[in-house]
């Protein structure tokens, strides 16, 4: 087998000269696969869009050689260049939101790229990603995060190029479609005698379809745990005490059982029909084993904003949406209690991104009333929850689209910090530091740009804005699937003690399951719009009493 791709001591530095990462030394043969794994920030997507002849923007340049298809990349002028990258390179990015054109319907952006493709290549290609032909009439707009991603991936595929770099492309995906699309590729690099190059978290999962493995450094400055401790997350509450900071005591006792349905304290609610409706409360979690600082918050009865774990921070009462005129979600009640972490699972298109939009005020066609503490909010009145603190916050799964281009970090965090929360301009400097560390960033990424962030780096940017609100509900859409291990399970730990210390209810929008059953005690699965399946988590999963949560296990 012939090398397609030969990298020989690359290495790419900042506009200070500093090495972003680097050197490096891997080359990708015909039909092979090539995994690219390492900490969020550690510069693989720098080295993916290096292939391309893309420096990341103010960069001083690259040492080493990069030869792609027989190019000597980094010599090529911009013609050719362009001519290269038609010719024998595909890439799909992380951030798909960003890249397809929300005006084209999926079959246009297939052929955007593949012009003579024909129709039934381009239902083919779609397949091999696992979305049906029907998709090809609709536009991103109505496709999930996941749909998204597929679709971009596919626009790489049906380009037919020898070499195809894949950044994250099995991301915010369920289990057993996660292993049919990496076993798709693998055959796919056999079949066309090309060479892929992916990157992904799932590590078992790459590593084991991979021929070759890259391992890129770990991260420089990388936050530890005490650095968390500072950071201030509590709201001031009715009667306007100031916030604490973390560590100051609080009453504690146990909590409550977790109830689905109304006054019934079962621990798990299965819908066996389409047509059923079902309220899911959810409450603290109770649990009979010993309360770990790894696994969970300590549950306390009396939050340090005033609210108790009794008090329902959100009810959502029939909520309904749909998408140019096709419904995407139906009869879905839900109410949390303070300091309750709710997992939302289901399949990619189940309509879980939908719920979040929903509830944050974001998705023009909806039905249904929310209740945030004591105001209520009609959903079919287009509507956005008041400017102040103890609201709602999403965290996307895009975060490249949700973070303005034109401001720093340091300007995207002082925002909340000045306008909700209202904190004095002289002490916004040490407030974005505290907010920089608690999702473990270091504080010299304040003067940066989003563009000059790693996709990871990126997302925890835009869940330290989320927090720096200080909400009572935190919507996060996929927070951790562009994340290392260790990362996700750090930023796990800090929403935890978010909800111990201010009394914030998290509802989590998740694909990883194992992250799902150590961080939020009770889940709901989604299928088709409806809620299908509810309760405590271990018992679900345990025991899936739905086809649609058992794929998701598959």
């Amino acid at each position: 087998m012939g090398d397609l791709v030969l990298v020989d001591g690359l290495t790419v530095l900042g506009a200070d000269g500093q090495e972003l990462f680097g050197p490096t030394t891997f080359r990708m043969s015909t039909g092979s696969v090539t995994a690219l794994t390492g900490p969020s920030g550690s510069g693989k997507t720098t080295l993916m869009r290096a292939l391309l002849g893309q420096l990341p923007s103010g960069s001083a340049g690259a040492r080493g050689s990069v030869q792609v298809s027989g190019h000597e990349v980094p010599t090529l002028d911009r013609v050719a260049l362009q001519q290269f990258r038609r010719q024998h390179i595909a890439f799909a990015g992380q951030d798909p939101g960003s890249a397809l054109n929300p005006l084209l319907r999926v079959h246009a952006l297939l052929r955007e790229v593949a012009p003579n493709a024909p129709n039934a290549t381009l239902a083919e290609t779609l397949e091999l990603v696992g979305l049906s032909p029907q998709y090809l009439r609709r536009r991103p707009g109505e496709l999930s995060g996941g749909q998204q991603r597929r679709v971009a991936l596919a626009r790489a595929i049906i380009r037919r190029t020898g070499v195809l770099v894949l950044d994250e492309p099995l991301a915010g995906l369920h289990g057993a479609l996660r292993g049919d699309i990496a076993g798709q590729l693998t055959a796919l690099a056999r079949r066309r005698s090309a060479a892929i190059l992916l990157s992904g978290h799932d590590t078992a999962l790459v590593h084991s379809i991979a021929d070759n493995v890259v391992e890129l450094g770990t991260v420089a400055a990388r936050m530890t745990s005490p650095a968390l401790a500072t950071v201030r997350f509590a709201r001031r509450d009715a009667d306007g005490r100031p916030p604490r900071r973390w560590g100051e005591k609080t009453t504690q006792k146990t909590t409550s059982d977790a109830r689905v349905g109304s006054a019934d304290s079962s621990p798990r609610t299965t819908l066996p029909g389409r047509e059923a409706r079902v309220t899911v409360v959810f409450d603290q979690e109770h649990t009979d084993e010993p309360v770990t600082s790894s696994r969970r918050c300590t549950p306390e009865a009396v939050t340090q904003n005033g609210s108790t774990r009794d008090e329902f921070v959100l009810r959502a009462k029939g909520i309904g949406a749909s998408v140019d005129g096709r419904q995407v979600l139906a009869d879905i009640d839900l109410d949390l209690r303070a300091g309750a972490a709710v997992a939302v699972v289901g399949a990619s298109g189940a309509g879980k991104t939908t719920l979040a939009r929903v509830i944050a005020g974001l998705h023009a066609s909806a039905t249904g009333l929310l209740e945030l503490r004591d105001r209520s909010f009609s959903i079919d009145q287009r509507r956005r929850i008041s400017y102040s603190a103890g609201g709602i916050q999403l965290v996307t799964q895009n975060p490249r689209s949700a973070l303005n281009p034109r401001r720093t970090v340091a300007h995207t965090l002082g925002r909340p910090l000045r306008r909700i929360v209202q904190v004095p301009k002289r002490a916004l400097p040490e407030r974005v530091t505290e907010l920089l560390a608690a999702v473990e960033l270091p504080a010299d990424l304040a003067s940066r740009y989003p563009h000059e962030l790693s996709g990871g780096q990126r997302q925890r940017v835009a869940l330290a804005r989320a927090v720096a609100a200080e909400p009572a509900v935190l919507l996060c859409d996929e927070i951790t699937s562009a994340l290392d291990h260790a990362t996700a399970a750090s930023i796990m730990s800090l929403l935890d003690r978010l909800r111990a210390d201010s009394g914030a209810a998290v509802l989590m929008i998740s694909h990883d399951m194992l992250l799902v059953a150590d961080h939020c005690p009770q889940v709901l699965v989604l299928d088709h719009g409806r809620i299908v399946e509810s309760g405590d988590t271990r018992i679900v999963l345990a025991a899936p009493t739905h086809p649609a949560t058992r794929e998701l296990l598959g």
